[in-house]
């Protein structure tokens, strides 16, 4: 009995040490803006996960439980060399982590075998071998800009010019990323972090392969990239043993089963186990007194003193959307993370740079368009710098229902377009001639359908019936002040009156509704009076410059490229396909820019080389050529890599051939400029591979490598067996080559002829 006493007190006091450098777990939504104790409890008793152990109980109206990462390719991203050193103190090693440690009541030799056994069963989960990253300091440097400017600032803490975090409370801590990833694990992260982490607190930015590319080398920097580890395969099935009895599993697997005997919330013992100050025998969280005793609040709490407004406030503390938004006196930007909200257009003042409130935006938004929002994210505000990220699917559905039950606004008891076809064109009429310059100007601040005459705000055809609700619409309308203090939308019903007495009688309620029955008809609206569209030239400089966004000539995944030495291209990622080749000025993305994505950005040039939207390559020549697309064929887009230039090498594989599509303008004789095409593939065996380079009915053979397109093209190719052959109505150029050695290359030179030039 005696020594098993002095055991206990010898482990107690060991445990004690190792807990000493423990600080608490950071929950930035609670920490930056204070809920009342029991609330703020019952955030850290989901942030903590606590309801994954213990049974729920009574308090299950309130459950929102952050699951722990997926762990079942956890190799694939993490190096386990970072992973060994967090399991023996991840406090120490990542302060403020929500991770508990659960090793700490064990001795230093029985710790030490134990975290081995876990690194080498982790290491065992997901591994790959990938080849090694070059640390690319200019997308380093474009992805410092985002980082600060898209909203990862609003969360986590600034950085000054040389990486080092600033000193700001409420920021929910990264620790040492370039310890701690692999250079593809963090970047299929960034572009999915649902993926790995399901409940969804890492929103989701919609980020581009080019975005992620760019915040994975600022976020790592100059880091060698760790290969994965010898597993040894005793010791991966020691840690498969101590995962289980550890209960890592009731955490990191979504469909573990809880453990018995462990009490239920409402029967957990206030000053025992994880919420005693004293280290028990349990997983240990490092929580600080006032932490705890909020826990203790929460689980004496009855489930019905958390109305529907203490739990949107809490759901925004959970996700810190308090960070970027308020919702009455709740969150709100915090005076030291000011600088990091951005705009496009300094004309729009403090509204073209901050987030929208949250105050009575259950009466404000639909509810579809609520719930997308909240799910997916949404661009309605291009000129906003900071994005709407997307939190799920199921964040979506529950807050948008808090906030409907909630807000609510006086009924504008808008009347129905009458069913008189006559009467319905007068109101729509009197809609349309108020939001053009012969009425209140409405386009002088606001985008139309895409474009703009002056400022580009939210796009009033594009988003307004489908996006508000018409009693807020009418509200706001009267008085968009006592909604938005500070804006520049002009009050043009002051005291309900009408500032156009000459339009619809001077009738205010006329007057709102035939705006809102104006906007109705959506995209399908007549355009206002006075909007003239502007170009906007994207030049090209001594590097590649490319677009993402869609293009005439390609679908919404186009990819189009300006190179030095004016040679344009677009290559549509849905079909795997370059479409279509140019000569000169680069893109007018007007459409895209000032259109919340809605329009299509024009390529600079009369004249374009199109090129067949179909398979660039199959394994079995056909008769005719198939008609199948690259998708139903199985083929896959695999993104892109970037040259020293910026060029893009584009990635895809076509059955079990992977290829890579590489194009950059060169000069040959007399300075003429030419696009070379690089393909190169790669796969197993020897095999006859057939690419459809073109097709067109004025296709003529000059030589045996080169056709002739109509007066103003030349298409010649190198690396195969070329052939010219018709086809119906049409010639198709194709190239035969062969597989040999796991490798074959065929290069396509692109020439504008002297009638084109």
């Amino acid at each position: 009995m005696f020594a098993r006493t002095r055991l206990a007190c010898a482990l107690s006091l060991l445990a004690s040490a190792h807990l000493a450098s423990q600080s608490p777990p950071v929950i930035a939504g609670l920490e930056s803006h204070g809920l009342d104790p029991a609330p703020a409890g019952a955030v850290l008793v989901n942030e903590l996960g606590c309801a994954t152990c213990h049974d729920a109980g009574r308090h299950a109206s309130w459950i929102d439980s952050r699951t722990a990462p997926r762990l079942v390719d956890v190799a694939r991203r993490l190096k386990s060399s970072y992973v060994r050193v967090f399991l023996e103190n991840p406090h120490r090693t990542k302060p403020g982590t929500t991770m508990p440690d659960v090793l700490h009541t064990l001795t230093e030799r029985v710790r030490e075998q134990t975290v081995v056994a876990l690194t080498h069963y982790l290491a065992s989960r997901g591994a790959t071998r990938e080849p090694a990253t070059p640390f690319d300091g200019r997308a380093s440097n474009r992805g410092r800009v985002l980082f600060h400017e898209i909203g990862c600032a609003a969360c986590h803490a600034p950085r000054d010019e040389n990486g080092r975090e600033l000193a700001i409370d409420a920021s929910v801590p990264l620790g040492n990323l370039g310890a701690k990833y692999r250079f593809r694990g963090l970047l299929q992260f960034l572009e999915a972090p649902h993926d790995t982490r399901p409940s969804a607190r890492m929103p989701d930015f919609g980020l581009s392969p080019q975005e992620a590319y760019d915040l994975t080398h600022y976020l790592i920097g100059n880091r060698e990239d760790e290969q994965p580890m010898t597993v040894d395969a005793r010791q991966a099935e020691f840690g498969a043993k101590h995962y289980r009895v550890l209960g890592c599993a009731q955490c990191h697997e979504p469909d573990a089963t809880p453990p018995d005997g462990l009490a239920a919330l409402d029967a957990v013992k206030p000053a025992r186990g994880c919420l005693s100050a004293e280290p028990g025998r349990g997983p240990a969280f490092g929580l600080s007194e006032s932490q705890r005793a909020a826990i203790r609040q929460a689980l004496a709490a009855k489930a019905e003193s958390f109305d529907d407004e203490t739990r949107i406030q809490m759901t925004l503390a959970s996700r810190n959307c308090v960070a970027c938004h308020e919702r009455g006196d709740f969150g709100g930007i915090r005076p030291e993370r000011n600088e990091y909200f951005t705009t496009a257009d300094g004309n729009l003042g403090e509204a073209g740079r901050l987030p929208p409130t949250l105050t009575g935006v259950g009466a404000k938004l639909r509810a579809e368009w609520l719930e997308n929002t909240i799910a997916y994210g949404q661009a309605i505000r291009p000129y906003v710098k900071t994005r709407m990220p997307g939190f799920g699917k199921a964040l979506g559905e529950s807050l948008t229902a808090h906030f409907k039950r909630v807000d609510r606004i006086e009924p504008a008891n808008f009347e129905p377009l009458p069913r008189n076809r006559k009467e319905r064109g007068a109101i729509r009429d009197l809609g349309h001639k108020l939001v053009g310059n012969e009425g209140m100007a409405c386009i002088a601040c606001h985008t139309f359908r895409g474009e703009t005459d002056g400022m580009a705000g939210v796009d009033i055809a594009d988003s307004t019936v489908k996006r508000l609700e018409p009693d807020w619409f009418y509200r706001y309308m009267l008085d968009p002040i006592a909604f938005q203090p500070g804006t520049i939308m002009p009050r043009f019903f002051p005291n309900g009156e009408s500032t156009r007495k000459d339009l619809g009688d001077g009738d205010a309620k006329r007057q709102i509704h035939a705006i809102w029955h104006y906007l109705s008809e959506g995209r399908n609206a007549r355009k206002p009076r006075g909007i003239s569209r502007k170009p906007i030239e994207i030049t090209v400089g001594d590097e590649a410059v490319m677009l993402r966004r869609s293009v005439q000539g390609a679908g919404k995944r186009g990819i189009s490229v300006g190179y030095p030495r004016g040679v344009n291209i677009t290559f549509d990622a849905e079909s795997m396909a370059m479409t279509q080749i140019w000569w000169g000025k680069f893109l007018d993305a007007a459409p895209v820019f000032t259109g919340q994505g809605s329009g299509q950005a024009r390529p600079l040039s009369r004249h374009r080389l199109v090129l067949p939207n179909g398979p660039a390559i199959v394994s079995k020549l056909e008769e005719p050529w198939t008609t199948k697309s690259r998708r139903e064929l199985g083929h896959r887009f695999l993104g892109y890599d970037l040259d020293e230039k910026r060029r893009p090498i584009f990635r895809y594989a076509c059955d079990d051939v992977g290829v890579q599509d590489h194009a950059e303008a060169v000069q040959v004789d007399k300075g003429k400029v030419v696009l070379r095409r690089t393909l190169t593939f790669t796969g197993e065996g020897e095999k006859s591979m057939h690419l459809l380079i073109t097709r067109g009915k004025e296709l003529e053979a000059v030589g045996d490598d080169a056709v002739r397109i109509g007066p103003r093209w030349l298409v010649r190719a190198s690396g195969g067996t070329s052939r010219l052959r018709k086809t119906g109505d049409d010639q198709e150029f194709i190239v035969t080559t062969e597989l040999r050695d796991g490798r074959a290359e065929v290069v396509v030179y692109y020439h504008q002829t002297e009638e084109n030039r």
